[in-house]
């Protein structure tokens, strides 16, 4: 069987592990991605099932393939006239793709941000020409009930809950601070606030506990977050005790890393869902609906801050209070 599939692929560890998983729990299906980044290909190329091939034979594949699925959360994002654009282009492509009777799915969505009914009305439009959707929060349940023609939908708990497909617990002693570091190319302005105060925040850390803090840079391609691993690090002064981990195509060592931390400050979406899988307590920072989601779905009663908040108006000494 030959899915094509169509997913974010920047080398971002949440992203790369919802598809390393489906391709360990179907070993049977052979899963083509389309992509002309070598690096890419290198963070797949020891999963015998997963195909890499270049971005100009996506047409070619789907010719012959089996279902075309669409993998990843934020994949319905309709703020800009851009997106717009790009959306009424997928409907098109998806109408030729229905049109040769291939099945269709959408695997792990969440919905918005949107800007008008428009953004809202063109998801309506995709989801109609699914086969199978699955959606990973409440709100995005809530939002596939209002549609009156997709029927064909499940909520189904992100696919990194099932992560011990590929990675053996180690269960270490834990210690320090785990922060996920987080570059936003959508709003920039907050970046530099937000490197600030992480680096303050981790030297306050640091400085009271006489315990180190790892820097994990989730995503280290066209997001970047190495970038805002290396501003932390530079801004601040306790460096011989603070360490950078990227995700550069092998999620091994990043795991164990995160899982030896006692406490994580979870700005990256599946920072959080690591947290929650490794039992790490952590301090939510918003920058998206998806995390709040997740908050409530999951009957979060802690404290939490959205992320153009997470600056030097905030009490880094309080805050590290809540943390230790």
């Amino acid at each position: 069987m030959k899915l094509v599939i169509n997913a974010y692929l920047d080398n971002n560890l949440g992203d790369d592990l919802m598809i390393k998983l489906l391709a360990k729990r179907f070993p049977y299906i052979h899963f083509y991605l389309h992509t002309n980044s070598s690096t890419i290909k290198n963070s797949f190329q020891a999963i015998d099932n997963i195909i890499i091939k270049s971005t100009k034979n996506k047409k070619d594949d789907l010719q012959n393939a089996d279902a075309y699925v669409t993998i990843g959360g934020s994949r319905f994002q309709l703020v800009s006239l851009k997106q717009k654009f790009w959306r009424i282009k997928r409907l098109r492509q998806l109408k030729r793709v229905k049109k040769r009777n291939l099945k269709i799915a959408t695997l792990g969505s969440n919905f918005g941000p949107y800007s008008g009914k428009i953004g809202v009305k063109l998801t309506e439009w995709e989801l109609r020409m699914n086969d199978l959707v699955t959606v990973r929060d409440s709100e995005a349940e809530n939002l596939l009930n209002s549609f009156k023609k997709v029927t064909n939908f499940h909520f189904a708990d992100d696919i990194v809950y099932t992560l011990e497909a590929i990675y053996e617990r180690q269960n270490p002693k834990k210690s320090g601070l785990g922060i996920s570091a987080y570059r936003s190319i959508r709003n920039p302005i907050y970046n530099y606030p937000n490197y600030q105060f992480l680096a303050a925040l981790a030297d306050e850390y640091i400085k009271r506990t006489d315990k180190s803090v790892t820097l994990f840079a989730f995503d280290s391609e066209n997001e970047n977050d190495l970038a805002a691993a290396f501003h932390i690090f530079n801004l601040a002064t306790e460096k011989k005790n603070i360490e950078i981990i990227p995700y550069l195509g092998d999620e091994k060592r990043f795991l164990e890393q995160f899982e030896s931390c006692e406490r994580m400050i979870a700005i990256r979406f599946h920072s959080a869902i690591l947290a929650d899988i490794f039992e790490i307590p952590f301090l939510p920072v918003v920058y998206s609906n998806k995390m709040n989601n997740l908050l409530h779905d999951r009957g979060y009663k802690g404290l939490s801050f959205e992320l153009k908040d997470f600056n030097s108006d905030l009490a880094v000494d309080k805050l590290v209070d809540t943390i230790i």
